[in-house]
């Protein structure tokens, strides 16, 4: 086994721990959330939240187990971590558009980060 094959291998690993800490965080900051909820925005964050969470699993378990899921589950996954990073700065407290615009880019190069530390989807 060549380096470059062990550092990939350990930037998979790295890549599945923070994607399981983070679905950890999603789902438990999302049932949090539903006691919480006074608007129909936050309800549809919350929502988005514990969907992004599961689909963090799905992606795990979509890297080494139903391969062929993989793409369709990392475009859901990308997509709700945007909408949910960028919804939380819009509807819990004043509204801020340019601190959700700054939480949508900076969630985008995490979850490209992460993706490339996964390794290529196959399907």
């Amino acid at each position: 086994m060549n380096q470059v094959s062990v550092v990939r291998r350990a930037l998979c690993v790295a890549a599945v721990l923070l994607l399981l800490a983070l679905a950890w965080w999603t789902i438990a900051g999302g049932l949090r959330n539903l006691t919480h909820t006074t608007s129909i925005g936050q309800w549809v964050e919350t929502a988005i939240q514990l969907a992004c969470g599961l689909l963090g699993v799905a992606l795990v378990v979509t890297r080494f187990w139903r391969r062929p899921l993989g793409r369709p589950v990392r475009l859901a996954w990308v997509v709700t971590l945007a909408a949910w990073v960028g919804l939380s700065a819009l509807v819990w407290g004043p509204p801020q558009p340019h601190i959700a615009l700054l939480f949508v880019v900076v969630a985008l190069l995490v979850a490209w980060a992460l993706i490339r530390a996964l390794g290529p989807a196959r399907g």
